[in-house]
């Protein structure tokens, strides 16, 4: 297999959505001296050189430099993930992109990695752990983008549909195996959703 050029393969986060459950921008809490985006932001420079943020509020975000910011393709008054999902793979200079969340301060490098070095002629690359797929923390071609927009026409804004139900899409995926054989925990997929996670999440780091 060969080995793909981390140049070609870009990096999105999205943060576009209402974090309603958060009651505030999630992207904006502070872990320590940063915002979690910044946290996000700063653990992807060190693998790729294009990322992108999908938001249509961009002036809230001047904190993050050298990245490019895009605002979502569809109008919509639900803010779902699989809009922006669209747009970051739509938007990106390479046929690849990495997608992730803005809300997940512990992205491992070694994973980012391992996943870099792993793609080949797939579509997506997602890792599937403890029985659940990480749709956030994945690799997409722009050969995905067809099958996107069927679900969004749809109005079926579940991204895990898919891995399983798009017969024309090949599908690879990284099984808890391979986090064990790397050392690496399921920490790196952690976002937070409630204030009491974020709470949960600055004891657990030592930030209180």
């Amino acid at each position: 297999m060969i080995k793909m050029d981390k140049k070609r393969i870009s990096a999105v986060v999205l943060a576009g959505g209402n974090s309603t459950r958060m009651g505030q921008n999630k992207a904006l809490l502070e872990l320590g001296s940063k915002t979690i985006i910044e946290r996000v932001v700063e653990i992807l420079k060190t693998t790729f050189e294009e990322i992108i943020i999908v938001t249509n509020t961009p002036k809230v975000y001047s904190m993050l430099k050298d990245v490019r910011f895009v605002p979502d393709c569809f109008e919509s008054r639900e803010k779902k993930s699989i809009i922006g999902l669209y747009t970051g793979i739509f938007e990106a200079e390479n046929n690849y992109a990495f997608v992730v969340a803005c809300d997940m301060p512990f992205l491992n490098t070694d994973l980012i990695n391992y996943m870099i070095d792993n793609i080949g002629d797939e579509d997506i690359l997602v890792p599937y752990i403890n029985g659940y797929y990480q749709p956030l923390h994945a690799i997409y071609n722009k050969s995905c983008l067809r099958s996107i927009r069927t679900l969004i026409d749809s109005k079926n804004y579940k991204i895990i549909d898919l891995f399983d139900y798009f017969d024309n899409l090949k599908v690879k995926k990284i099984n808890d195996e391979i986090l064990d054989r790397l050392n690496i925990t399921d920490s790196c997929f952690l976002n937070m959703n409630t204030y009491q996670e974020y709470i949960n999440i600055k004891q657990y780091i030592g930030f209180l």
